[in-house]
């Protein structure tokens, strides 16, 4: 299974269009890589790709990576996307992606986001002919959408539902389904990929999941409950936006430990100290056993 990372950033990038943190100017000047928004790209045999959630910079990432280019004069070799919540930073790329023609996307999600996401007039098309929209069951392995779907035959996808809420546009609702995790193998195969870009807290079967996994992405957003506070940038805490902390006596790095799987963090924020490889927040990340996930990196299950 081949796994690209397309984005690794959370909303807004790094830099961000209207900060002037320290992580942001290191960007700029070159002196830190650039992010753009997360989200993965999986394939079993370089063909045919399924999106890990949709951010509104997939035209600059699939034009950053070939296999997702098309390969006729019109085309394209996404077959289908996993969406774990409603965030715009995770589903705004569907507008990107609308003059698709005659292609058959197949997206599933919750129901839940789906509903959310189909109540804008941008995402609704993707419920409609020639895509499916299909709802995905928690714990059940996803069904074929279609013949050729990648899912059934050369990758198994089981969706783990996650706390979290709602994004800030549906009124950050804490409901079941309204974040969802992905486990990702081959048929028959050892080798697992854990997809969890967001989630509130590290429940048992989250814990489980890692546990399981051989690489886990995870929810990096942000390493303290209040460094956007501290840094002036937003008078918000990580957990009210729904965001475990990598770090504290209680967030995700100590609550999982020397889980066994390689951990990733993802869906890095700005302001998120973990991206300055001289602060300590780094340190301790590295310390863990985990890592940061960059745009362009790889990774073979």
């Amino acid at each position: 299974m081949i796994v690209r990372v397309l984005g690794s950033a959370a909303g807004g990038g790094v830099p961000q269009w209207n900060c002037a943190c320290p992580n942001c100017r290191a960007a700029r000047e070159g002196r830190a890589p650039r992010r753009s928004q997360s989200g993965l790209a999986v394939s079993a045999d370089g063909e045919r790709w399924l999106l890990l959630n949709c951010s509104p910079d997939i035209a600059g990432q699939i034009e950053a990576f070939e296999p997702l280019q098309p390969r006729e004069t019109r085309g394209t070799p996404i077959a289908g996307m996993l969406l774990t919540d409603a965030n715009v930073d995770h589903i705004g790329g569907l507008a990107v992606l609308r003059q698709s023609g005659a292609h058959c996307f197949a997206v599933r999600s919750s129901a839940v986001v789906r509903e959310i996401a189909c109540a804008q007039t941008a995402f609704a098309p993707f419920a409609l002919p020639p895509h499916r929209w299909i709802d995905v069951r928690a714990g059940e392995p996803c069904a074929p959408a279609w013949p050729g779907d990648p899912i059934g035959s050369d990758l198994a996808v089981r969706a783990i539902p996650v706390p979290g809420t709602t994004p800030g546009y549906d009124g950050r609702r804490e409901i079941e389904g309204a974040v969802l995790a992905y486990e990702i193998s081959q048929p028959g195969g050892a080798a697992t990929l854990l997809y969890a870009p967001v989630f509130a807290e590290v429940d048992e079967a989250l814990a489980d999941a890692v546990a399981a996994a051989t690489i886990a992405v995870l929810d990096g957003t942000f390493y303290s409950d209040d460094e956007l506070l501290a840094q002036d940038l937003m008078p918000k805490t990580a957990r009210s936006l729904g965001h475990l902390p990598a770090g504290g006596a209680d967030g995700t790095l100590a609550r999982l430990g020397r889980s066994g799987a390689r951990v990733i963090f993802t869906h890095v924020n700005n302001s998120n100290p973990m991206l300055d490889p001289r602060s300590a927040a780094h340190a301790r990340m590295r310390e863990a056993g985990a890592e940061l996930a960059y745009d362009g990196m790889e990774l073979v299950l």
